[in-house]
């Protein structure tokens, strides 16, 4: 280090000006780039350079300040061992270490979850309720597709008393590290809000605040054009502006993350034309990759169907699954 510190230990990965040692005496730590004067691994590391060129090669540092990669093996003759061709880099022109898919631009990650929580009562009272829940994510350099659907059903005394369903595909388009192009479509059906099928397609713009394993946010805005087909009501459509937020983070250690996303819609011929979607909640880890959560959501419409209240509220437990 800069300051004359050592440290010693297995290179995780860096990322976004940040270097991630494991070692053995304080587990991971992360440490400034900027900060670090050589470098010297035992092992070959995946590595990503600023001129997107990829590599596995160790690393050493001859000179304060750079380090020494090894390229493609040079020309040899019979019998002879391989002679890598060696070139000294500036530390600043390391981009990734041991990136993930996306990162060094080779590959696709993917990463989602499903949830499912219900319960059933017999006797006095015979009830049952389900709600299942899941999200994809596929990312690569330059694009991220994401596809997500929630199904809640529950009866009372053989009566359907909660029956509807909410699917949402978007694609961005990252034009820079930061900012992305989008576009989206949202269906949606509920029959006690007497909503047939609601159709939400638009197209916007984002920024992507953080984008790391224990940190995550964005924010987006665009236009959308919204028809709405009720089961009682004349149908309406008009077009609207969007506004969404998806944040989540890692507290409590690491082991516990806290999420919450918003979406509002508002009409722009009038302005009574607003909808509102909220989700924030915990998910805690309990083995591997299966997790519970709580969550709190609430459904807000500035204008709903005759008849119909303008705010849905559930507190929901779930048991999960999670793969990355």
């Amino acid at each position: 280090m800069k300051n004359g510190d050592v440290i010693t230990g297995k290179i995780v990965r860096k990322f976004n000006e940040k270097v991630v040692f494991k070692t053995s005496y304080a587990g991971e730590i992360q440490v400034i780039w900027s900060e670090i004067e050589t470098i010297r691994t035992d092992e070959p590391l995946a590595i990503t350079l600023s001129d997107r060129t990829n590599l596995r090669t160790p690393l050493e540092s001859y000179d304060i300040g750079k380090a020494t990669i090894q390229l493609a093996p040079a020309r040899v003759r019979k019998n002879e061992d391989k002679q890598y061709e060696e070139k000294e880099i500036p530390l600043e022109e390391l981009m990734y270490i041991n990136p993930t898919p996306e990162l060094s631009g080779i590959g696709v990650s993917w990463k989602g979850r499903i949830n499912l929580g219900g319960a059933v009562t017999q006797g006095n009272t015979d009830t049952t309720t389900l709600r299942l829940d899941g999200e994809s994510i596929a990312r690569t350099l330059k694009h991220r597709l994401t596809v997500a659907a929630v199904v809640n059903r529950a009866t009372s005394e053989g009566e359907n008393t909660q029956f509807n369903n909410r699917s949402l595909i978007k694609l961005d388009r990252f034009v820079s590290n930061k900012w992305y192009v989008y576009v989206n479509n949202t269906l949606e059906n509920d029959r006690f809000r007497d909503i047939r099928l609601r159709t939400t397609t638009g197209a916007g713009s984002g920024y992507q605040v953080y984008e790391r394993p224990d940190l995550n946010l964005f924010v987006e805005g665009g236009l959308n054009y919204v028809t709405v087909n009720y089961y009682d009501v004349d149908n309406e459509s008009y077009p609207g502006a969007r506004w969404a937020v998806k944040y989540d983070q890692r507290i409590l250690g690491g082991s516990t993350q806290f999420f919450h996303e918003h979406e509002i819609l508002l009409g722009l011929d009038n302005a009574s034309n607003a909808l509102a979607f909220t989700k924030t909640g915990l998910r805690f880890p309990i083995i591997n990759n299966f997790n519970a959560s709580v969550q709190y959501n609430l459904d807000w419409a500035g204008q709903p169907a005759d008849g119909r209240k303008s705010t849905d509220s559930a507190l929901i437990f779930n048991l999960g699954y999670v793969w990355n």
